[in-house]
């Protein structure tokens, strides 16, 4: 997962299109509301910057490979799906988040890697040849990582 984090000083709007899920591409009108609204967990008013001043912050997507689903299962909640967007977690208040894979028959998990299949580099094999496979992110680990793909492999044998 991709990591963002704020130095004590000097805090730059700009910086939100780095990872701030609805931001990018040269967004020119920045919200600070909007933003720490729009973070997991929310904040309320009164904003201020110095609420981003020395956190980190999660940015970045998972993809499920043929024969599963992912999800995430702790830190907050999504729904099983073929791919989504991370939240954008405030690690100053959530300590890590956990990415389930989960296989369908006749398919177990393999690992969570940097590229699809058995492309790249593999960051976790916690689970690998069950039906369910796991990667906790935190604010220092995989903080490169801007999509996380579940490989899934076919226990299937052919007569």
């Amino acid at each position: 997962m991709a990591v963002y984090t704020y130095t004590a000083n000097n805090i730059s709007f700009a910086s939100f299109d780095s990872w701030f899920n609805s931001y990018g591409g040269g967004h020119l009108n920045y919200n600070l509301g909007e933003v720490l609204q729009g973070k997991t967990p929310a904040d309320t008013a009164p904003y201020q910057a110095s609420e981003i001043r020395s956190n980190a912050y999660l940015y970045g997507s998972v993809v499920a490979g043929t024969g599963g689903t992912v999800s995430v299962t702790s830190g907050y909640t999504q729904a099983a799906a073929a791919s989504f967007t991370l939240q954008n977690v405030d690690f100053g208040a959530i300590a890590s988040v956990t990415v389930t894979a989960t296989a369908t028959y006749p398919y177990t998990f393999h690992s969570f890697r940097t590229a699809s299949g058995v492309g790249g580099t593999v960051l976790s094999s916690t689970g690998q040849g069950t039906t369910t496979g796991t990667i906790t992110l935190s604010s220092g680990v995989h903080t490169g990582v801007s999509t996380f793909y579940a490989y899934f492999t076919s226990t299937h044998v052919s007569p």
